[in-house]
């Protein structure tokens, strides 16, 4: 309850307000409609502070998606959590991707969410990979030693800022340094500059 709340006060929306009550035949009218309703708008950085989860400087309509879906997800049976995230995610367009992404380790239980997540993550649409990847505690807190060094190459493959994934260092390990390691030497034999990130990982 804690996050919703803060969620809702970072949006200030009188219309988010009105609509958090759970309505399963209303919910996906209100979920598309909350982009137009409460805009991209970026958040304060105070606001985004008062987030109990990391959560960047991004749109209010994410945070608004975020609460609502904290809503649903806590006046639905526990059985239909998984699939009601799966379903959100595989429909939705790019924003509201990003804010089922964004807010998944503030659901009830986050380890049951890990095979959608990495699924998530395999997607082409940058903003969505980082939403998940960058200013998000769910990896480092329920991605396998695999996994993680999964994410951790790709946003390397695809520039996104190491110094933004939540808990690194405490990650780090010898596979993730070799995994890393065989990277950059990759791209050396390519004749390809190697990511100045990669010195996160491998000082």
């Amino acid at each position: 309850m804690q996050l919703t709340s803060a969620l809702v006060d970072a949006v200030q929306s009188p219309w988010l307000t009105e609509r958090l009550s759970f309505d399963r035949a209303q919910f996906v009218f209100i979920w598309s409609a909350a982009g137009r309703k409460l805009g991209r708008a970026p958040l304060t950085e105070a606001a985004a502070r008062n987030i109990p989860i990391p959560w960047p400087v991004t749109g209010v309509d994410e945070c608004g998606r975020g609460a609502l879906l904290l809503s649903a997800v806590s006046a639905l049976p526990g059985d239909e959590h998984v699939g009601f995230v799966c379903d959100l995610l595989r429909r939705g367009e790019v924003r509201e991707r990003q804010a089922v992404l964004r807010v998944l380790a503030g659901l009830p239980d986050p380890a049951r969410f890990v095979d959608l997540a990495v699924d998530a993550f395999r997607t082409n649409v940058e903003s969505v990979f980082e939403a998940l990847a960058c200013d998000n505690a769910y990896p480092a807190r329920h991605f396998s030693a695999p996994q993680f060094a999964q994410l951790v190459l790709k946003a390397l493959f695809n520039g996104a800022p190491l110094a933004r994934i939540v808990d690194l260092p405490s990650r780090i390990d010898p596979d993730l340094i070799r995994m890393v390691l065989a990277y950059a030497s990759e791209r050396r034999a390519a004749g390809r500059p190697v990511p100045e990130d990669a010195k996160l990982i491998i000082r």
